[in-house]
């Protein structure tokens, strides 16, 4: 199973789906209404509509509809002979992820008879309780909400998609635009079309730990210009080599990312015999800093140019 956004092409699937659920929504005309017709086409050019299909076959599994500004979920259903195997988790956990942790998440939904036990259920999965009776188009029904939380969220796509597709654009790009680096990060050098980046206090990180940013704007690894990629290459190489020789870590590993910005970078993870991973990756989400002070990230900054310098002709 696939959980992605729905687009224009899946309107078809998805009023099928609509027809399925139509006398459980007790709303026979559903499917051929405007009003739904008009919501579908909202919700897929907003990003608010995200559809589970089969790998295999293509075949329209379940969808979900919410809303962003209201912080609710607003349309919700998986097809009959797909219901209990995880699909309605599945979207729903996603489509949480998408909405404001941090205000109350609301749902409308049924109140009573065998439709309210599954429907509830899943929404109980993630917190959600009923808070009081509410109306749908005449029909009773109930509302579930979920409290705020202090849930950690960083950066990607997964909690901030529009935000996300918009940085990717040329007119949006920061660094196509010369905008000037977030707080606590530095520029170390320029090396072959790309930026060296290193960044204080840099919790749940190694002592050291860098990335590799293109100039060049690519918002697939795989659609960057062969040229480009050599320097980007090249570029993570001579960081990395003076990376080990100055911090004295045993390994660098290296990690190219893209879901929280839009353009592909490489993250360079010195490893040490006494790093708290043995075995597995680095844990970004820790919370301490592995520098004494800023005066140890400093002189890392400058020892980190000086071995640049020494062998730029790398």
């Amino acid at each position: 199973m696939l959980i992605r956004w729905a687009t224009a092409d899946d309107k078809p699937a998805w009023i099928a789906l609509a027809k399925d659920v139509a006398d459980i929504f007790d709303a026979p005309d559903m499917p051929e209404s405007r009003s739904f017709l008009e919501y579908m086409d909202g919700k897929i050019a907003g990003h608010e509509a995200l559809i589970a299909v089969d790998r295999m076959s293509g075949g329209c599994i379940g969808a979900i509809g919410f809303s962003r500004a209201g912080n609710r979920i607003s349309w919700f259903a998986v097809h009959g002979e797909r219901r209990g195997k995880g699909a309605g988790t599945r979207l729903l956990g996603c489509a949480l992820r998408q909405l404001d942790a941090g205000r109350e998440a609301t749902v409308v939904t049924f109140s009573d008879g065998v439709r309210a036990a599954p429907a509830q259920a899943v929404y109980r999965k993630f917190g959600f309780a009923v808070k009081g009776l509410a109306d749908h188009a005449g029909q009773p029904r109930v509302l579930m909400a979920r409290e705020p939380s202090s849930e950690r969220r960083g950066g990607s796509f997964h909690y901030r998609y529009p935000e996300f597709i918009g940085d990717s654009r040329r007119e949006h790009c920061p660094i196509r635009n010369g905008h000037p680096s977030p707080d606590g990060h530095d520029e170390i050098a320029a090396l072959d079309g790309c930026f060296l980046m290193a960044e204080y206090p840099c919790r749940g990180n190694p002592f050291g730990k860098m990335r590799v940013m293109p100039k060049a704007r690519a918002f697939h690894f795989e659609d960057m210009p062969a040229s480009e990629m050599a320097g980007f290459m090249r570029a993570t190489q001579r960081a990395g080599r003076a990376l080990r020789k100055v911090t004295g870590a045993v390994k660098i590993n290296y990690e190219m990312r893209a879901n929280s910005g839009a353009h592909p970078r490489t993250h360079l993870f010195p490893r040490y015999l006494d790093d708290g991973f043995p075995s597995a990756p680095i844990d970004c989400r820790a919370t301490e800093s592995p520098y004494e002070s800023r005066d140890e990230y400093l002189w890392l900054v400058e020892r980190m140019r000086e071995e640049l310098r020494e062998h730029c002709g790398e």
